[in-house]
This record gives structure tokens, C-alpha cells and sequence, in this order.
């Protein structure tokens, strides 16, 4: 086995990682802005900021990546700005692998950018296994760049008491396709709260009287979600990226039975009929007699739960990154028995601590 003495890994995030991967991972410290990056964003260019910002990150983490054996980051502008740089180094580069891949496609010009930047990453690790291919086929790269890994509940920082108020929660500020749940809940006689930051997209919709529109903080989601008897993930199944995983995972741990809409998507995490329910996206209907049965068949829904919560406890946040980070020590492996010694500066880069997981999703 790989020790410490031969092997490190700079990630740009702190996560929590059991400890003898904790003690191989060093983390990118925090980018200072820049005049220019204050200036623009006291003139309230917010996404110009954030490019400037991510590229000056990437350049940052390509000045140190070869002094480790495996770089891990997010799958975010910063880590394809990375991965854009290491182009110019070739074969002699670092293991590359990215997490939380949440990408939604784009245009032509889009997925050549994608294509660019992933030649040279070496895993893309994604939370849907349907990802697998979705991704491979949009934007042209091998199958086997992509690995599904089970993502995790976030409660560990959340203190919620759980209970059953009878009401069906819905919520969630993307990828949520709110006139399908509206439609499914007109014409039942159940109380509903619906949890979005996002008012605009409820806009056109009418909400009937049954459904309480609510703005919640992170905390306060999750102990709605505690209180609630059901919950509904009216996720937008036509899309290239399959979402919710967390919030989907933490009503599961709660014992609440789930309703979601993207039966490809979710078939990872619930098991149709015995720890959840899966309907086609789209039909209103099936949305309506999924909540229904469980309404009308208590004890069944108890039973879902009950099921629900024992398949989610083990997917814990240290349990999936110490799957990514494995597969990051798997990869440097086979390709260089051994990282050249760090000689990092102390102010860029430090130890990995614990995550700061937990937004809503």
C-alpha cells in the first residue's frame, strides 16, 4: 500500500476523509481577489469576477500540481481551467480527478470546451450512474473517464428532530419542475410546503390553497423536510445531469418515504416500491396516485421509510470521498510509483480539514 512517505494529493476543497487519506491530502488555501476582481465586482460583474477569480485559482493549483502525485478537484470552472492548463504539459502530469460533474450540456460551442478540457482528466467521478453515458455521448469522451460514485447525505451538521406532521414537502432551488408537483397536488386534500429561494420558478404558476410557499435557510429545510409525513422530488428528468442526490439521501435518513420524478436518475438510491417511489417524469397523474397510496396506506409508507433510512446511513460524506479519494491514489499509482517532495508554500497550501457541505439542492 501507498504511504504518505511516497504519495501526496492537493485538493482544492476541505472535505472530510478518513484519517489516512487526510494525512496524504493537502489543500489549496483561499485566492485573495485581485484590484481588478474588486473593482469589477464593486461594479456588480459578478460572473466576469468568478471567471477571473476560477482562472487565477487554475493557474495557482498548475504551479503546485507537480509536486503531488494526484490533484482532486470540483468539476467547476476552476477545476476545467486546470485541466485546460495541463494540456500543456503532456504525459508528465499529475492523476486529475474531478467530483461533482454538474454539467447541463450547451451549445457547439460549449461542448468543445468540454471536450478540450477533459481530454486530460483522468476520472470524472458523477452521482448518477446514467451520467456514465450521458456525459460520454455530449461531449465526446471514453466511457471509461466516468465512474458513478453513491453521494451522500449532509445531516451529520444538522441538528433536525424528526416527526411526522402529515404534511407533503416538496423543495429545492434547482432542476425542479414545480408545475408538475402543483398539478399532482391541486385535487388532493393534503396540506403541502413547498421550499424554494427561487421564487421565479413559480412564476406563471398557480398554487393552490393546499400549498404553502415558503423561503427557508439551510437549517430550516431540513427540519421542514423532518416534520414532513412524504416528500416529492419533482425533478426535470429531460435533463443531461440527474439532481438531488443530497436531498433525496437526507429524506431518506430522515425515514421519509421519497416520490421523485426521474426514475433514470434516482434508480441508483431508491429501490421502486420498497424505499421510495418512482413515477415518469412528466405525468401528473402517477405523481398524484403515488402521494395518494401513501396517504391512504400509512403503515406501507412507515414500512418505505424505515427501508429508505437503513439504505441511505452508509453513504456518509467520509465514506464517498474516501471512494474518490481512492480512486485518485489508484491512478497516481499506475502512474508514478512516486510523487517528486512538496516544497509548497505554507500560505497556498495546508492540511485538509473537515467539509463544509450542506447546501440546499
Amino acid at each position: 500500500m501507498i504511504t504518505g512517505a511516497n504519495l501526496k494529493i492537493l485538493a482544492t476543497e476541505p472535505v472530510a476523509l478518513p484519517p489516512e487519506l487526510a494525512a496524504l491530502t493537502e489543500v489549496l488555501s483561499a485566492t485573495d481577489d485581485s484590484w481588478l476582481e474588486r473593482t469589477l465586482r464593486r461594479l456588480r460583474f459578478s460572473e466576469s469576477t468568478r471567471r477571473i477569480h476560477d482562472l487565477r485559482r487554475a493557474w495557482v493549483l498548475f504551479r503546485h500540481a507537480p509536486r503531488y502525485a494526484a490533484v482532486v478537484t470540483l468539476g467547476d470552472l476552476e477545476g476545467l481551467f486546470f485541466a485546460a492548463l495541463e494540456r500543456f504539459r503532456g504525459q508528465n502530469r499529475s492523476a486529475h480527478v474531478m467530483y461533482d460533474c454538474l454539467w447541463y450540456g450547451g451549445g457547439r460551442l460549449r461542448r468543445a470546451w468540454m471536450r478540450f478540457c477533459l481530454r486530460t482528466v483522468d476520472r470524472c467521478i458523477v452521482w448518477a450512474s446514467v451520467e456514465c453515458e450521458r456525459y460520454s455521448r455530449a461531449y465526446g469522451v471514453p466511457r471509461e473517464k466516468l465512474l458513478y460514485i453513491p453521494h451522500h447525505h449532509t445531516l451529520h451538521h444538522f441538528n433536525v428532530k424528526v416527526r411526522d406532521q402529515g404534511f407533503v414537502f416538496t423543495g429545492g432551488n434547482a432542476d425542479r419542475d414545480y408545475g408538475l408537483f402543483l398539478d399532482a397536488v391541486r385535487e388532493l386534500d393534503v396540506a403541502c410546503v413547498l421550499a424554494t429561494n427561487r421564487s421565479h420558478l413559480l412564476d406563471g404558476l398557480k398554487v393552490p390553497p393546499n400549498v404553502q410557499v415558503r423561503s427557508l435557510s439551510t437549517s430550516e429545510f431540513r427540519q421542514c423536510m423532518a416534520d414532513a409525513g412524504i416528500v416529492v422530488m419533482p425533478m426535470r428528468a429531460t435533463l443531461l445531469h440527474a439532481g438531488a442526490q443530497q436531498s433525496i439521501l437526507n429524506a431518506m435518513l430522515l425515514g421519509k418515504p421519497v416520490v421523485l420524478t426521474d426514475p433514470e436518475g434516482g434508480s441508483d438510491y431508491i429501490e421502486n416500491g420498497r424505499s421510495g417511489v418512482l413515477v415518469p417524469y412528466g405525468d401528473a397523474s402517477a405523481l398524484r396516485q403515488a402521494i395518494r397510496f401513501l396517504l391512504d396506506h400509512p403503515g406501507e409508507a412507515r414500512a418505505m421509510g424505515e427501508r429508505a433510512r437503513l439504505a441511505a446511513a452508509p453513504l456518509t460524506t467520509q465514506n464517498c470521498n474516501g471512494l474518490i479519494w481512492a480512486e485518485a491514489l489508484r491512478l497516481a499509482e499506475g502512474r508514478r510509483p512516486t510523487a517528486v517532495p512538496s516544497t509548497h508554500s505554507p500560505s497556498e497550501v495546508g492540511k485538509a480539514g473537515k467539509d463544509s457541505l450542506g447546501n440546499q439542492v
